[in-house]
C-alpha cells in the first residue's frame, strides 16, 4: 500500500522547480519517487522523496562552491556523461534545487558540438564521469570508459578559446549520495531536512529565464540548445494531468529512455513533480576496481528489471519493443503492463499488429523538444487497433495545414497559448504570440480525430532506434569526393543509416561485379569516414550498407538543381534498401575472412577464437577492447551487438558443418570479449557451455568504499591556438558552397 500522495498546487503564482521539489520533500517524505530493481542478493529498494532531499543537499554545497566561480545570475550547469538513471535523475534535480540550470548533455556527441553548446549557453561547469583533479601518468591503464572520456575532454578543452574557464567536476556517485545501498542497510529518513532546505536560497526569477536547457539531436550541423522556461516546464508538468489516464501510483521503466534525453527527463523526472508517478530505476553497481558501471539498457536487462519491479507503465523505443515481440514470454508480460507505450520513431507495422492481436495495450507517444508532449499521455480507454494513431493533447492549440501531396496529409503547427509555449533556441526576454513549425506530416484518420506521423518536411532520418539523422552536411561531405556524383542517404524505421552512392562518370563499375563495387568503396572510403567524423555515432555509416548504383542501367532522378530527388528515388529503389537490410548477416572484413580459428587437424583453437572475437569487436567499436571489461562500458550499443552477433554468426558458417542457434541476445548474455570467445569455442567444439559463479558481490562495493574519498575540485583551463581561419560564402554559391564547406567544416 502507497503512503498518501499530496498533490502540488500547480496553479500557484511563480512555481518554480526549487518549490515543486521543496513540497513533495516536505509533505510526501515517505512517498516513493522511485524503486531499483532487485540485483543478485538485493531485493527492490524504494527511494523515498525524504531520501533524494537527503541527496540534494550533498550536492548543492558542492554546487553552491562552483556558481561562486560564474558571473552569471543564474549558473548552467552541463552533465556531460553516460550514467544509470538514478543519480543522473538526482543530479538534474539537485542542479534546479541550487537556483542553476541544469544542461544534460548526450555523451554521443561530438567534441566540436559539445564545445558549440558551452559555447553558445555560456555553460562554464561541467560535470563529468572522471575526476579531473587526479593526474594520470599513463592513460592505457584507465578502463576504456575513462580512457574514451578523457580524451575527449581534452579534445573539448583544446577546441575552447583561452578566455573560456571551464570548471570540471566529478559526477557523483551513487554510493555517494545514497550510502546505505552499498550495505542493503535500511534508510533512515532525515528530520532535520526542512531546516537544511531553508538554507539553500535561491533568487527570484523572471518567467522567461530558463529553468532547463536540452539540447536538439543535431539534425543542422551541430545540435542547438533547447531554453525550457518556466511557462514552457509548467506546460510539461500539466500534460499528464490532461488525459483520461490515471498516472498517480503507476510504476514506470524509467531506466530505459537515455537520461540525457528531453523524453527520458520528462518520465523520468517531470512526472513525477506533477502526477505522483514513481520511476522504475537500474540498481546502481560497482566494478572490481571499485567504479561505478554505467548499465546500458538492454531487452534483456531491462525486462528483467521490470519484471522484478511489477511496472505498469512503459515508454520504449520501437527498436527495443521489437526485441521484446521475439519472445512469446516478454509479449505475455507486456500484456499485463496497463500501457505500452513507444515513440521518437516508426513501429513497424506487422509487430504492432501482432502485439494488439495479443492483448498489449500499445499506446504512441508523439512529440518534440521544442514542444514537449503532443500526443494525450494516455488516451483512456487505449485505441486497440488504432494504436499507429494519436490524440492531440488538449492542452496544446494546434493548426493543420494542409500538404499538395495528398489528401489528409497535414503538417502540424502549434501555437502558444495561456497553458502552452513552445521552447526556443534563443533566449526569451518576453512572452510574444508564437507560431511553432514542426516540420512533422501527420496523417488524419479517416473517421476519428487521431494522427499519425508520415514524414518530415525536412527529410530527416528517424532511426528504429528513435535517434535521428539530418543527411543534408553528410551527404555534402561524401559528395566533395572527386568520385561521387550524388550521394542520398536512408534509414527510416531501420537500426542503421545508409547511403546510395552514385559514381562520377569517370568512376562508373559494374555493380554486379562484386570485387569492382569494393574497390569502389575503398577509393571513396576516406569521405565517409570524414562524414562519419562530423555526425552523432548513432548516424555513422558502415560498409554494408552502402548501396553504389549504376546510373547506365538505374538512372536516378533529379531536381531542378542537379540534385537527387529523396522521395522519388526512395520509392524506385525500396525493395533494393530492404533486401540491403533483411539481410541476416553483414559482409565480413576480408581480413576476417582470412582468419582460421581451426588447426591443420581440424581441432578448434581457443587462442584463434579470441583473436576472432577481438578483431571483430575492435572493428565493431574502432577500438581496441579490454578483454575482461563490460562491452557496454567500452561504447558498444544495440546496433554494434547486432554487428557482432552477426560476425559470429558468420563465424560458425566457414567454420562449422552445422551453424547453431545463435540467441539474439547473445552479446547481452556474454558482455565481454572473453565471455563471447568461450561460447563461441564451446559451440564449435561441441562443449557444454560452463560459467563460473558469480564471485562475492559485496567485495566491489568494499572496495569502492574504501577507495572513495572526498575530491577538491580544480578548474581546468585549456590552452590552444589563437590562430583562425575565415571563408566567406554567399547563398548563391549553392552547391559548390556547400562542398567548400563540408571541406572546411573541421577547420
Amino acid at each position: 500500500m502507497l503512503p498518501e500522495f499530496k498533490k502540488p498546487d500547480l496553479t500557484t503564482p511563480n512555481l518554480s522547480p526549487e518549490k515543486l521539489l521543496d513540497f513533495h520533500i516536505l509533505n510526501n517524505p515517505s512517498y516513493p519517487y522511485g524503486v531499483l530493481a532487485a540485483h543478485e542478493n538485493s531485493s527492490n529498494e524504494v527511494i523515498t522523496w525524504n531520501e533524494v532531499g537527503n541527496a540534494l543537499i550533498n550536492i548543492t554545497r558542492e554546487l553552491n562552491l562552483a556558481a561562486q566561480t560564474q558571473a552569471a545570475a543564474t549558473p548552467i550547469v552541463g552533465i556531460f556523461t553516460a550514467s544509470e538513471s538514478l543519480v543522473y535523475f538526482t543530479l538534474v534535480l539537485a542542479i534546479m534545487r541550487a537556483g542553476c540550470v541544469p544542461f544534460p548533455i548526450s555523451p554521443r556527441n561530438s567534441s566540436a558540438a559539445v564545445v558549440h553548446l558551452l559555447k553558445s549557453t555560456g555553460c562554464k561547469t561541467l560535470y563529468v564521469q572522471f575526476d579531473p583533479t587526479l593526474p594520470i601518468h599513463d592513460l592505457e591503464t584507465l578502463p576504456v570508459g575513462e580512457q574514451l572520456s578523457r580524451k575527449q575532454i581534452k579534445e573539448i578543452l583544446e577546441l575552447l578559446p583561452d578566455s573560456f574557464r571551464l570548471n570540471l567536476l566529478e559526477f557523483p556517485a551513487a554510493y555517494t549520495l545514497f550510502p546505505r545501498l552499498a550495505n542493503g542497510s535500511a534508510y533512515k529518513p532525515q528530520l532535520d531536512l526542512p531546516q537544511q532546505l531553508a538554507r539553500i536560497v535561491t533568487p527570484d526569477r523572471p518567467a522567461w529565464a530558463p529553468v532547463l536547457i536540452v539540447h536538439s539531436s543535431g539534425t543542422t550541423a551541430f545540435p542547438k540548445p533547447i531554453y525550457i522556461n518556466r511557462l514552457s516546464f509548467h506546460a510539461w508538468l500539466t500534460a499528464p494531468l490532461c488525459s483520461e489516464f490515471p498516472w498517480q501510483g503507476q510504476l514506470i521503466s524509467a531506466m530505459i529512455l537515455p537520461a540525457f534525453h528531453a523524453m527520458g527527463i520528462h518520465y523520468g523526472v517531470v512526472i513525477n513533480l506533477s502526477a505522483g508517478t514513481i520511476s522504475g530505476l537500474f540498481r546502481p553497481e560497482v566494478g572490481s576496481d571499485g567504479r561505478a558501471i554505467t548499465k546500458s539498457p538492454n531487452a534483456v536487462n531491462v525486462m528483467e528489471a521490470m519484471r522484478s519491479l511489477g511496472c505498469a507503465v512503459t515508454i520504449v523505443s520501437p527498436f527495443m519493443l521489437a526485441e521484446f515481440a521475439s519472445d512469446p514470454s516478454n509479449i505475455e508480460f507486456l500484456r499485463t503492463m496497463k500501457r505500452v507505450g513507444f515513440g521518437g520513431g516508426p513501429m513497424d507495422v506487422g509487430i504492432g499488429n501482432k502485439l494488439v492481436r495479443e492483448g498489449v495495450k500499445l499506446a504512441v507517444l508523439y512529440g518534440s523538444t521544442e514542444v514537449g508532449p503532443v500526443s494525450a499521455l494516455f488516451p483512456d480507454p487505449y485505441s486497440g487497433e488504432n494504436w499507429e494513431y494519436f490524440k492531440i493533447s488538449p492542452h496544446l492549440v494546434t493548426r493543420l495545414i494542409p500538404q499538395d501531396e495528398a489528401e489528409g496529409l497535414y503538417e502540424l503547427v502549434v501555437l502558444s497559448s495561456a497553458t502552452h509555449r513552445c521552447s526556443l533556441a534563443q533566449l526569451e526576454t518576453s512572452f510574444e504570440p508564437q507560431t511553432y513549425h514542426t516540420n512533422d506530416i501527420v496523417y488524419k484518420h479517416p473517421t476519428l480525430p487521431l494522427y499519425r506521423v508520415v514524414g518530415r518536411i525536412d527529410d530527416q532520418i528517424i532511426l528504429s532506434t528513435s535517434e535521428k539523422t539530418n543527411p543534408g552536411p553528410m551527404e555534402a561531405i561524401m559528395v566533395f569526393n572527386p568520385a561521387i556524383k550524388g550521394a542520398l542517404m536512408f534509414g527510416r524505421g531501420k537500426p542503421a543509416n545508409g547511403v546510395i552512392i552514385e559514381p562520377e562518370d569517370g568512376f562508373l563499375v559494374d555493380v554486379m561485379d562484386r570485387e569492382a563495387v569494393d574497390r569502389y568503396i575503398d577509393l571513396i572510403w576516406p569521405s565517409i569516414e570524414e562524414a562519419n567524423k562530423f555526425a552523432p555515432s548513432h548516424s555513422r555509416l558502415t560498409r554494408d550498407l552502402i548501396m553504389v548504383i549504376d546510373p547506365r542501367v538505374t538512372p536516378l532522378p533529379k531536381t531542378s538543381k542537379g540534385q537527387i530527388a529523396r522521395v522519388k528515388t526512395l520509392e524506385i529503389l525500396a525493395k533494393q534498401i530492404e533486401e540491403i537490410y533483411s539481410r541476416d548477416e553483414l559482409a565480413v572484413d576480408k581480413i576476417l575472412a582470412s582468419m582460421n580459428v581451426r588447426d591443420g587437424s581440424g581441432n578448434v583453437m581457443r587462442e584463434s577464437v579470441l583473436a576472432y572475437i577481438q578483431r571483430i569487436v575492435k572493428i565493431t567499436l574502432e577500438s581496441n577492447p579490454n578483454t575482461d571489461q563490460d562491452l557496454f562500458s567500452q561504447g558498444c550499443d544495440s546496433l554494434a551487438a547486432k554487428h557482432i552477433r552477426s560476425r559470429i554468426i558468420q563465424l560458425f558458417e566457414s567454420a562449422s558443418d552445422t551453424t547453431p542457434d545463435v540467441p539474439q541476445n547473445i552479446v547481452y548474455q556474454h558482455p565481454t570479449v572473453s565471455g563471447l570467445s568461450e561460447w563461441v569455442f564451446n559451440k564449435l567444439a561441441h562443449v557444454k557451455f560452463h560459467q563460473e559463479p558469480d564471485s562475492d558481490p559485496c567485495v566491489p562495493l568494499r572496495e569502492m568504499v574504501k577507495k572513495y574519498s572526498p575530491q577538491v575540485r580544480i578548474d581546468v583551463k585549456s590552452r590552444r591556438s589563437s590562430w583562425r581561419a575565415t571563408e566567406y560564402l554567399n547563398s548563391k554559391l549553392k552547391k559548390v558552397g556547400n562542398m567548400t564547406l563540408a571541406k572546411h567544416i573541421f577547420n
